[in-house]
């Protein structure tokens, strides 16, 4: 920082000792010294108080990172990634399943008109109430 050599140290402990005199010289430097370490103390507390008020800061915005990341997660929808990820293909998926829905069957006699119910399914015969009986009454000779 400063560039100070052996003999600008040597004049200038010269100056002080003819300014301050040999007899009150140590009690000057020994106060001098006090005062820097006394400075030096407050400059080291300062840095201190700074450093961990940017800690803290870094703790608030890594908080702040999980909150949002955690809000991602909870708002995963993968289906929804890959219909924006591939808007086309799930759009012909979706044209082709609504035409096959919407084409109707060809004319046939057994098939129910377009726009008419459903015919109620028929009922299917208990194979257990059927096992006893035969059909040798109702008209076969055997």
């Amino acid at each position: 920082m400063f560039d100070i050599g052996w003999t600008e140290l040597l004049v200038v402990a010269v100056v002080m000792i003819l300014v301050v005199g040999p007899k009150d010289l140590p009690r000057m430097l020994r106060t001098f010294g006090q005062t820097l370490g006394k400075v030096r103390r407050m400059a080291n507390d300062f840095q201190s108080t700074f450093n961990d008020a940017l800690r803290e800061a870094e703790k608030q915005a890594d908080i702040s990172d999980m909150k949002a990341a955690a809000e991602k997660a909870a708002n995963f929808d993968p289906l929804g990634d890959i219909t924006k990820a591939y808007p086309q293909k799930h759009a012909g998926a979706a044209a082709k399943a609504q035409a096959a829905s919407q084409t109707t069957p060809a004319a046939s006699d057994d098939a129910p008109a377009a726009g008419a119910p459903d015919p109620a399914p028929e009922p299917v015969a208990d194979p257990d109430k059927t096992a006893g009986q035969t059909t040798a009454g109702k008209g076969d000779t055997a």
